[in-house]
């Protein structure tokens, strides 16, 4: 099992553990979907976040698990996970360097609960 997948499994089980999410919350949490979600009374807004992964602020994913119930063994590597990340592109040049502030791939198991936090 990847390191990745591991501490999102954490996140996402003391999230659950402390009531830390909105029950009425069904979207990317495990036993909950559309079909749970059918018989409550919702608000639907309408809205499709163009690149909601890619645009995602590390600073203020970071902060909400500050903020958050979040035990400091889940908490660390989170943060390790998200700081002082770079992105180097090899081009005729030679390297060009870039930190990373935000985005988290599209599909990862992280996604979700970085999105979520």
């Amino acid at each position: 099992m990847c390191w990745r997948k591991l501490m999102t499994q954490r996140l996402t089980y003391n999230q659950e553990s402390t009531n830390s999410l909105n029950d009425r919350q069904h979207g990317f949490r495990e036993g909950k979907s559309v079909d749970t979600a059918i018989n409550e009374h919702a608000l639907v807004p309408s809205i499709d976040i163009k690149g909601a992964f890619d645009n995602l602020q590390h600073r203020y994913t970071l902060k909400n698990l500050d903020a958050s119930t979040c035990l400091i063994n889940i908490n660390r590597p989170f943060h390790s996970l998200l700081q002082n990340r770079k992105v180097t592109l090899l081009i005729s040049q030679g390297r060009a360097t870039k930190d990373e502030k935000q985005g988290c791939p599209q599909g990862s198991c992280s996604g979700p609960a970085c999105g979520t936090s």
